[in-house]
Protein backbone atom coordinates (compact mmCIF):
# COMPACT_ATOMS: atom_id res chain seq x y z
CA UNK A 1 0.00 0.00 0.00
CA UNK A 2 0.81 3.48 -1.53
CA UNK A 3 0.56 6.44 1.10
CA UNK A 4 0.84 10.28 -0.18
CA UNK A 5 0.11 12.84 2.80
CA UNK A 6 0.43 16.59 2.44
CA UNK A 7 -0.03 18.66 5.63
CA UNK A 8 -2.74 21.43 6.33
CA UNK A 9 -2.12 22.45 9.41
CA UNK A 10 -0.12 19.81 10.89
CA UNK A 11 -2.72 17.00 9.85
CA UNK A 12 -2.65 14.56 6.51
CA UNK A 13 -4.96 16.25 4.17
CA UNK A 14 -5.29 13.31 1.72
CA UNK A 15 -5.09 9.90 1.38
CA UNK A 16 -4.82 7.87 -1.56
CA UNK A 17 -4.47 4.85 -3.42
CA UNK A 18 -5.29 2.23 -0.38
CA UNK A 19 -4.79 -1.81 -0.90
CA UNK A 20 -5.82 -4.71 0.89
CA UNK A 21 -7.88 -4.30 4.52
CA UNK A 22 -8.65 -0.10 5.17
CA UNK A 23 -7.05 1.01 8.75
CA UNK A 24 -9.35 1.62 11.21
CA UNK A 25 -7.12 4.08 12.60
CA UNK A 26 -4.21 6.65 11.73
CA UNK A 27 -1.72 7.91 14.64
CA UNK A 28 -1.30 11.23 14.18
CA UNK A 29 2.26 12.60 12.89
CA UNK A 30 3.77 15.02 14.68
CA UNK A 31 6.25 15.81 11.64
CA UNK A 32 4.48 16.45 8.13
CA UNK A 33 8.16 15.84 6.20
CA UNK A 34 6.96 11.80 5.04
CA UNK A 35 6.34 11.71 1.56
CA UNK A 36 5.91 8.09 0.94
CA UNK A 37 5.15 5.15 3.28
CA UNK A 38 5.05 1.35 1.98
CA UNK A 39 3.59 -1.04 4.61
CA UNK A 40 3.68 -4.60 3.06
CA UNK A 41 1.67 -6.04 5.93
CA UNK A 42 -1.30 -7.94 5.07
CA UNK A 43 -3.11 -7.02 8.24
CA UNK A 44 -3.87 -9.43 10.69
CA UNK A 45 -1.37 -12.05 8.76
CA UNK A 46 0.85 -11.88 11.83
CA UNK A 47 3.68 -9.53 13.65
CA UNK A 48 6.43 -10.28 10.77
CA UNK A 49 4.56 -8.30 7.83
CA UNK A 50 3.59 -5.82 10.66
CA UNK A 51 7.03 -4.21 10.82
CA UNK A 52 7.38 -3.13 7.99
CA UNK A 53 9.54 -0.64 6.47
CA UNK A 54 9.62 3.56 6.59
CA UNK A 55 11.72 5.84 5.31
CA UNK A 56 11.55 8.41 8.41
CA UNK A 57 12.90 8.07 11.66
CA UNK A 58 9.83 9.34 13.60
CA UNK A 59 7.14 6.98 12.70
CA UNK A 60 6.94 5.97 16.45
CA UNK A 61 3.36 4.37 15.14
CA UNK A 62 5.18 1.39 13.34
CA UNK A 63 6.70 0.59 16.75
CA UNK A 64 3.16 -0.04 18.53
CA UNK A 65 2.02 -2.24 15.23
CA UNK A 66 4.76 -4.64 16.41
CA UNK A 67 2.05 -5.45 19.01
CA UNK A 68 0.68 -7.08 16.10
CA UNK A 69 2.82 -9.64 17.14
CA UNK A 70 0.80 -10.96 20.09
CA UNK A 71 -2.18 -11.06 17.60
CA UNK A 72 -0.50 -14.25 16.85
CA UNK A 73 -1.64 -15.99 20.17
CA UNK A 74 -4.90 -14.85 19.77
CA UNK A 75 -7.96 -16.00 18.00
CA UNK A 76 -9.20 -12.92 17.23
CA UNK A 77 -7.33 -12.11 14.96
CA UNK A 78 -10.59 -11.38 12.51
CA UNK A 79 -10.54 -7.96 14.15
CA UNK A 80 -7.12 -7.52 12.39
CA UNK A 81 -8.93 -5.82 9.88
CA UNK A 82 -8.28 -2.68 12.41
CA UNK A 83 -4.62 -3.89 12.34
CA UNK A 84 -3.22 0.03 12.00
CA UNK A 85 -4.16 0.23 15.61
CA UNK A 86 -1.62 -2.49 16.54
CA UNK A 87 -2.06 -1.82 20.35
CA UNK A 88 -5.85 -3.25 20.02
CA UNK A 89 -4.05 -6.42 18.93
CA UNK A 90 -3.14 -7.25 22.06
CA UNK A 91 -7.22 -7.69 22.57
CA UNK A 92 -6.07 -11.04 20.96
CA UNK A 93 -4.89 -11.75 24.72
CA UNK A 94 -8.38 -11.65 26.38
CA UNK A 95 -9.30 -14.56 23.88
CA UNK A 96 -7.26 -16.74 26.50
CA UNK A 97 -9.99 -15.75 28.18
CA UNK A 98 -11.64 -18.50 26.49
CA UNK A 99 -9.40 -21.27 28.14
CA UNK A 100 -11.56 -20.75 31.33
CA UNK A 101 -14.52 -21.36 29.53
CA UNK A 102 -13.71 -24.94 29.94
CA UNK A 103 -15.45 -24.74 33.33
CA UNK A 104 -19.03 -24.15 31.76
CA UNK A 105 -18.23 -26.62 29.19
CA UNK A 106 -18.21 -29.16 32.63
CA UNK A 107 -21.47 -27.72 34.32
CA UNK A 108 -23.07 -27.84 30.41
CA UNK A 109 -22.57 -31.73 30.86
CA UNK A 110 -24.50 -31.84 34.94
CA UNK A 111 -21.12 -32.35 37.07
CA UNK A 112 -20.96 -31.10 40.21
CA UNK A 113 -18.30 -30.92 43.11
CA UNK A 114 -20.41 -32.41 45.38
CA UNK A 115 -21.93 -36.28 45.14
CA UNK A 116 -25.75 -37.02 46.13
CA UNK A 117 -25.59 -40.12 47.48
CA UNK A 118 -29.11 -41.26 47.30
CA UNK A 119 -30.13 -40.63 43.88
CA UNK A 120 -29.02 -43.24 41.96
CA UNK A 121 -26.45 -40.86 39.84
CA UNK A 122 -22.96 -40.34 39.93
CA UNK A 123 -23.16 -36.00 40.54
CA UNK A 124 -19.80 -35.59 40.47
CA UNK A 125 -18.35 -37.41 37.19
CA UNK A 126 -15.92 -39.59 39.02
CA UNK A 127 -17.45 -43.05 37.50
CA UNK A 128 -18.89 -43.58 40.97
CA UNK A 129 -22.13 -43.97 42.08
CA UNK A 130 -23.64 -43.11 46.08
CA UNK A 131 -22.28 -45.66 47.84
CA UNK A 132 -20.07 -46.50 45.65
CA UNK A 133 -18.08 -43.39 45.64
CA UNK A 134 -15.68 -42.87 48.41
CA UNK A 135 -17.49 -39.31 49.35
CA UNK A 136 -20.10 -41.15 50.38
CA UNK A 137 -18.29 -43.45 52.72
CA UNK A 138 -19.30 -41.79 56.27
CA UNK A 139 -22.81 -40.85 55.55
CA UNK A 140 -23.86 -43.97 53.52
CA UNK A 141 -23.95 -47.75 54.37
CA UNK A 142 -25.17 -50.73 52.05
CA UNK A 143 -27.70 -52.69 53.99
CA UNK A 144 -29.29 -55.83 52.80
CA UNK A 145 -32.47 -55.45 50.83
CA UNK A 146 -33.79 -58.21 48.80
CA UNK A 147 -37.08 -58.11 46.90
CA UNK A 148 -39.99 -56.80 48.72
CA UNK A 149 -37.70 -55.37 51.78
CA UNK A 150 -37.98 -51.75 52.69
CA UNK A 151 -34.69 -50.13 54.16
CA UNK A 152 -35.44 -47.56 56.62
CA UNK A 153 -34.95 -46.65 60.36
CA UNK A 154 -37.27 -47.76 63.54
CA UNK A 155 -38.74 -44.60 66.10
CA UNK A 156 -41.57 -43.82 68.46
CA UNK A 157 -44.68 -43.50 66.91
CA UNK A 158 -44.29 -39.41 67.89
CA UNK A 159 -41.53 -38.69 66.84
CA UNK A 160 -40.46 -37.34 63.25
CA UNK A 161 -38.28 -38.94 60.60
CA UNK A 162 -34.82 -38.19 60.31
CA UNK A 163 -33.09 -36.46 57.34
CA UNK A 164 -32.48 -39.00 54.91
CA UNK A 165 -35.67 -41.26 55.81
CA UNK A 166 -38.34 -39.54 54.82
CA UNK A 167 -39.52 -40.96 51.82
CA UNK A 168 -42.88 -42.38 53.54
CA UNK A 169 -43.80 -43.19 56.98
CA UNK A 170 -45.56 -46.72 58.23
CA UNK A 171 -47.06 -46.90 61.73
CA UNK A 172 -46.34 -50.22 63.77
CA UNK A 173 -48.29 -51.81 65.68
CA UNK A 174 -48.29 -55.45 68.73
CA UNK A 175 -50.03 -56.21 71.39
CA UNK A 176 -54.09 -55.88 70.56
CA UNK A 177 -56.70 -55.95 73.15
CA UNK A 178 -59.98 -54.89 73.46
CA UNK A 179 -62.24 -58.00 75.06
CA UNK A 180 -65.94 -57.35 76.72
CA UNK A 181 -68.36 -54.46 76.19
CA UNK A 182 -68.94 -51.16 77.66
CA UNK A 183 -71.27 -48.11 77.88
CA UNK A 184 -73.87 -50.10 80.74
CA UNK A 185 -74.71 -48.68 83.73
CA UNK A 186 -77.09 -49.54 86.75
CA UNK A 187 -79.22 -48.25 89.27
CA UNK A 188 -79.74 -50.18 92.67
CA UNK A 189 -83.54 -50.74 93.58
CA UNK A 190 -84.34 -50.82 97.27
CA UNK A 191 -83.74 -54.38 98.99
CA UNK A 192 -87.00 -56.30 99.99
CA UNK A 193 -87.96 -58.87 102.42
CA UNK A 194 -90.64 -61.69 102.03
CA UNK A 195 -91.04 -64.14 105.03
CA UNK A 196 -93.68 -67.33 105.18
CA UNK A 197 -95.40 -67.59 108.65
CA UNK A 198 -96.55 -71.04 109.92
CA UNK A 199 -99.13 -71.97 112.80
CA UNK A 200 -98.58 -74.91 115.12
CA UNK A 201 -101.74 -76.40 116.31
CA UNK A 202 -100.91 -76.18 120.06
CA UNK A 203 -98.05 -74.69 122.16
CA UNK A 204 -96.36 -78.16 122.86
CA UNK A 205 -96.45 -78.98 118.90
CA UNK A 206 -94.33 -75.06 118.85
CA UNK A 207 -92.01 -76.39 121.54
CA UNK A 208 -91.14 -79.40 119.97
CA UNK A 209 -90.49 -78.36 116.98
CA UNK A 210 -86.42 -77.35 117.06
CA UNK A 211 -85.77 -78.24 113.87
CA UNK A 212 -87.83 -75.80 112.64
CA UNK A 213 -89.70 -77.84 110.03
CA UNK A 214 -93.77 -78.32 111.28
CA UNK A 215 -96.54 -76.26 111.23
CA UNK A 216 -98.85 -75.05 109.03
CA UNK A 217 -98.35 -72.22 106.20
CA UNK A 218 -100.27 -69.62 107.17
CA UNK A 219 -99.59 -66.40 105.69
CA UNK A 220 -96.82 -64.30 103.54
CA UNK A 221 -95.72 -61.34 104.45
CA UNK A 222 -94.05 -58.44 103.87
CA UNK A 223 -92.63 -54.63 105.18
CA UNK A 224 -96.81 -53.67 104.39
CA UNK A 225 -99.21 -54.36 107.68
CA UNK A 226 -102.90 -55.05 106.17
CA UNK A 227 -104.35 -56.14 109.61
CA UNK A 228 -105.32 -59.27 108.12
CA UNK A 229 -104.87 -61.78 111.10
CA UNK A 230 -102.60 -64.47 110.60
CA UNK A 231 -104.55 -67.41 112.12
CA UNK A 232 -107.14 -67.10 109.04
CA UNK A 233 -109.70 -68.64 110.59
CA UNK A 234 -107.98 -71.05 113.03
CA UNK A 235 -109.69 -70.16 116.29
CA UNK A 236 -107.19 -72.33 118.87
CA UNK A 237 -103.47 -72.17 117.66
CA UNK A 238 -100.57 -72.35 120.14
CA UNK A 239 -97.81 -70.15 118.06
CA UNK A 240 -96.32 -69.22 115.26
CA UNK A 241 -93.03 -70.05 113.02
CA UNK A 242 -91.15 -67.87 110.38
CA UNK A 243 -89.47 -69.03 107.53
CA UNK A 244 -85.72 -68.17 106.23
CA UNK A 245 -86.63 -64.19 104.69
CA UNK A 246 -86.16 -64.27 101.21
CA UNK A 247 -83.99 -61.23 99.87
CA UNK A 248 -85.98 -59.37 96.77
CA UNK A 249 -82.99 -57.78 94.95
CA UNK A 250 -83.03 -55.69 91.37
CA UNK A 251 -81.80 -53.05 89.49
CA UNK A 252 -82.12 -50.92 86.68
CA UNK A 253 -79.81 -50.70 83.48
CA UNK A 254 -78.52 -48.05 81.86
CA UNK A 255 -76.45 -46.97 78.90
CA UNK A 256 -75.96 -48.35 75.61
CA UNK A 257 -73.04 -51.11 75.28
CA UNK A 258 -70.65 -50.92 72.72
CA UNK A 259 -67.16 -52.81 72.28
CA UNK A 260 -64.58 -51.59 74.18
CA UNK A 261 -62.10 -49.34 72.15
CA UNK A 262 -58.95 -51.86 70.26
CA UNK A 263 -55.83 -50.62 72.27
CA UNK A 264 -52.36 -51.88 71.08
CA UNK A 265 -50.01 -52.73 73.71
CA UNK A 266 -46.77 -51.19 71.73
CA UNK A 267 -46.65 -49.03 68.34
CA UNK A 268 -43.36 -47.49 66.47
CA UNK A 269 -43.10 -46.03 63.50
CA UNK A 270 -41.08 -46.59 60.28
CA UNK A 271 -39.12 -44.30 58.43
CA UNK A 272 -38.71 -45.33 54.62
CA UNK A 273 -35.18 -44.75 53.43
CA UNK A 274 -34.74 -42.46 50.59
CA UNK A 275 -32.39 -45.06 48.67
CA UNK A 276 -29.47 -45.08 46.07
CA UNK A 277 -27.24 -47.01 44.10
CA UNK A 278 -23.43 -48.18 44.51
CA UNK A 279 -24.48 -51.34 46.46
CA UNK A 280 -24.55 -55.30 45.30
CA UNK A 281 -27.35 -57.54 44.46
CA UNK A 282 -29.93 -57.37 46.55
CA UNK A 283 -28.86 -54.35 48.40
CA UNK A 284 -29.51 -50.87 49.04
CA UNK A 285 -27.49 -47.37 49.81
CA UNK A 286 -28.89 -45.81 52.65
CA UNK A 287 -27.82 -42.94 55.41
CA UNK A 288 -26.14 -44.94 58.20
CA UNK A 289 -27.24 -44.19 61.34
CA UNK A 290 -25.30 -43.56 64.58
CA UNK A 291 -27.31 -45.87 66.54
CA UNK A 292 -27.54 -49.51 64.36
CA UNK A 293 -30.08 -51.04 66.18
CA UNK A 294 -32.41 -48.99 64.55
CA UNK A 295 -31.38 -49.66 61.37
CA UNK A 296 -34.06 -52.34 59.37
CA UNK A 297 -35.65 -53.47 56.64
CA UNK A 298 -39.67 -53.84 56.73
CA UNK A 299 -41.11 -56.84 55.10
CA UNK A 300 -44.60 -57.36 54.61
CA UNK A 301 -45.86 -61.04 56.02
CA UNK A 302 -44.04 -63.43 58.25
CA UNK A 303 -40.22 -63.18 56.18
CA UNK A 304 -36.81 -64.45 57.38
CA UNK A 305 -34.40 -61.87 57.97
CA UNK A 306 -30.91 -63.64 56.66
CA UNK A 307 -28.46 -60.85 56.72
CA UNK A 308 -29.74 -59.00 60.11
CA UNK A 309 -28.76 -59.80 63.49
CA UNK A 310 -32.85 -59.40 64.74
CA UNK A 311 -35.66 -60.63 63.49
CA UNK A 312 -39.18 -59.40 65.12
CA UNK A 313 -42.22 -60.62 63.33
CA UNK A 314 -45.23 -59.88 65.48
CA UNK A 315 -46.00 -56.44 64.26
CA UNK A 316 -49.12 -55.57 62.15
CA UNK A 317 -50.47 -52.25 60.37
CA UNK A 318 -54.10 -52.43 61.27
CA UNK A 319 -56.48 -54.53 62.46
CA UNK A 320 -60.27 -55.86 61.49
CA UNK A 321 -63.29 -55.43 64.01
CA UNK A 322 -66.37 -57.27 64.14
CA UNK A 323 -67.36 -57.03 67.25
CA UNK A 324 -71.11 -56.35 68.71
CA UNK A 325 -72.79 -56.04 72.44
CA UNK A 326 -76.24 -57.24 73.65
CA UNK A 327 -78.34 -54.49 75.26
CA UNK A 328 -77.42 -54.26 78.91
CA UNK A 329 -78.31 -56.08 81.49
CA UNK A 330 -77.81 -56.17 85.50
CA UNK A 331 -77.09 -58.29 88.36
CA UNK A 332 -77.92 -57.43 91.62
CA UNK A 333 -76.00 -58.73 94.71
CA UNK A 334 -75.21 -58.03 98.13
CA UNK A 335 -77.91 -57.19 99.66
CA UNK A 336 -80.00 -59.35 102.46
CA UNK A 337 -82.65 -58.99 105.61
CA UNK A 338 -80.58 -59.71 108.68
CA UNK A 339 -81.62 -56.60 110.37
CA UNK A 340 -85.16 -57.56 110.10
CA UNK A 341 -87.77 -58.69 111.68
CA UNK A 342 -91.45 -60.14 111.53
CA UNK A 343 -93.64 -58.47 114.28
CA UNK A 344 -96.99 -60.10 115.15
CA UNK A 345 -99.77 -58.01 116.39
CA UNK A 346 -102.83 -58.71 118.51
CA UNK A 347 -106.56 -58.08 117.90
CA UNK A 348 -106.75 -56.75 114.29
CA UNK A 349 -103.85 -54.34 115.12
CA UNK A 350 -100.63 -54.26 113.88
CA UNK A 351 -98.83 -53.33 117.55
CA UNK A 352 -95.39 -54.44 119.18
CA UNK A 353 -97.17 -57.79 120.50
CA UNK A 354 -93.91 -60.01 119.81
CA UNK A 355 -91.05 -60.13 117.31
CA UNK A 356 -89.69 -63.44 115.53
CA UNK A 357 -86.25 -63.64 113.98
CA UNK A 358 -86.06 -65.66 110.37
CA UNK A 359 -85.97 -68.93 111.31
CA UNK A 360 -87.28 -68.56 114.63
CA UNK A 361 -90.39 -69.02 116.20
CA UNK A 362 -93.41 -67.46 119.03
CA UNK A 363 -94.80 -70.26 121.30
CA UNK A 364 -97.63 -68.38 122.62
CA UNK A 365 -101.34 -67.00 121.88
CA UNK A 366 -102.54 -64.02 120.32
CA UNK A 367 -105.82 -63.37 119.45
CA UNK A 368 -106.52 -62.77 115.83
CA UNK A 369 -103.46 -61.07 115.35
CA UNK A 370 -101.84 -59.39 111.98
CA UNK A 371 -98.17 -59.79 111.19
CA UNK A 372 -95.67 -58.19 109.31
CA UNK A 373 -91.40 -57.33 108.85
CA UNK A 374 -89.61 -54.55 110.47
CA UNK A 375 -86.46 -52.83 110.25
CA UNK A 376 -83.93 -52.67 107.53
CA UNK A 377 -82.80 -54.38 104.73
CA UNK A 378 -78.81 -54.23 103.40
CA UNK A 379 -78.74 -52.44 100.19
CA UNK A 380 -78.15 -54.31 97.22
CA UNK A 381 -74.94 -53.48 94.65
CA UNK A 382 -74.91 -53.89 91.05
CA UNK A 383 -73.01 -55.54 87.72
CA UNK A 384 -74.31 -54.59 84.39
CA UNK A 385 -73.50 -57.69 82.09
CA UNK A 386 -73.91 -57.51 77.95
CA UNK A 387 -72.92 -60.50 75.79
CA UNK A 388 -69.40 -59.70 73.26
CA UNK A 389 -70.08 -61.26 69.97
CA UNK A 390 -67.27 -61.13 67.13
CA UNK A 391 -63.83 -60.73 67.15
CA UNK A 392 -60.88 -58.17 66.50
CA UNK A 393 -57.98 -59.71 64.84
CA UNK A 394 -55.24 -57.87 63.70
CA UNK A 395 -53.89 -57.16 60.10
CA UNK A 396 -50.80 -56.72 57.34
CA UNK A 397 -48.70 -58.50 59.49
CA UNK A 398 -44.99 -57.14 59.38
CA UNK A 399 -41.63 -58.37 59.82
CA UNK A 400 -38.88 -56.30 61.02
CA UNK A 401 -35.37 -57.16 60.35
CA UNK A 402 -32.80 -55.13 62.02
CA UNK A 403 -28.90 -54.55 62.07
CA UNK A 404 -28.41 -55.20 65.93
Amino acid sequence: MTLHLACKGGYPGGMTNFRGPAMAALVSLSACSVQERNFAGAGGAGGGDGAGTTEHSSASAGTSASAGTSASTGTSASTGTSASAGTSASAGTSASAGTSASTGTSAATGCTQVEDCFNGGDDDCDDAVDCADSDCAEGAVCLTAPTNFEPGVVVDATEPCPDGFTAKETLLFRGLSGSGCEGCGCTPNPTDCAADLYLYADESQCEADEAGTRGTLAKRVGFTCDAKPINNGFIDWGGVRAGLFDVIQSCTATGTAIPAPATWKESRKFCHASAGAGCGAGEACVPRQASPATQCALVSGSATCSGYARRESDWFRGYNDTRTCSSCACTASGGDCNYVRVELGNDYSCFDHAQISQGGRYCGYAYSPPAHLVGTPTSSTCTARTNLSGSLDPTGQSTLCCVE
